[in-house]
């Protein structure tokens, strides 16, 4: 019966050790995670590489009522015009991730693209407008050249990184927010996105579903 009590007695205090240990991992994360900035409107999305993000966040704002412009060939002039004319854009959410064909529809290259993005973000800083990179479309948009270059181009720039699960099977983004210690927020499904864009927006169930 005394080996039996002693086999209990141990059980129980490493269940309590892994416990502890968990706790405390919650805990150092949590630390470690640097603030998620404040989000405020107005807000625009466009896309590093004319993939499909930039449109389906626009949906996703629709959907729960957040006001939001999208423009997929956004310039760096209209933001500078927004802001001479006193409605600065607040947000800028940029997806990653190419799309051969849609920028092939465009008429334009991946060379072309990071040139209009870092014009952007350069023009963002400098309005204090709050940028938000977004990679929202899983591996499918991490799969060559092009779509490495988007990423690039955007999310070391950010001060927000939004990423669903299946894009950081790896662990890249979560690695890069580390390195240049941007907070990162993950999601499991794009749906889920409107209820991160709710709690980021601070709207209220009644402004979402009116």
């Amino acid at each position: 019966m005394s080996r039996i009590k002693t086999f209990k007695n141990i059980s129980i205090f490493l269940i309590l050790l892994v416990i502890l240990f968990l706790v405390l991992y919650q805990i150092s994360f949590a630390i470690e995670q640097p603030p998620i900035p404040k989000l405020e409107l107005p807000l625009v999305v466009t896309t590093c590489g004319q993939s499909p993000g930039a449109l389906m966040i626009w949906v996703l704002c629709k959907k729960i009522n957040l006001p939001c412009d999208r423009d997929d060939s956004l310039k760096a002039d209209v933001l500078k015009s927004k802001s001479e004319a006193g409605t600065p854009y607040k947000t800028i959410i940029i997806t990653t991730g190419t799309s051969l064909k849609g920028m092939g529809a465009a008429g334009i290259d991946i060379d072309y693209e990071i040139d209009r993005i870092k014009a952007i973000i350069e023009e963002a800083k400098k309005e204090g407008i709050t940028i938000v990179g977004a990679h929202i479309e899983g591996m499918a948009r991490r799969v060559d050249e092009t779509d490495t270059a988007s990423i690039d181009a955007v999310i070391p720039e950010s001060e927000l990184i939004l990423v669903r699960e299946d894009s950081n099977e790896d662990e890249y983004f979560t690695k890069l927010a580390e390195e240049k210690k941007i907070p990162l927020i993950s999601f499991k499904e794009t749906l889920d996105l409107t209820e991160v864009l709710k709690d980021l927006f601070h709207l209220t169930e009644e402004s979402s579903s009116t």
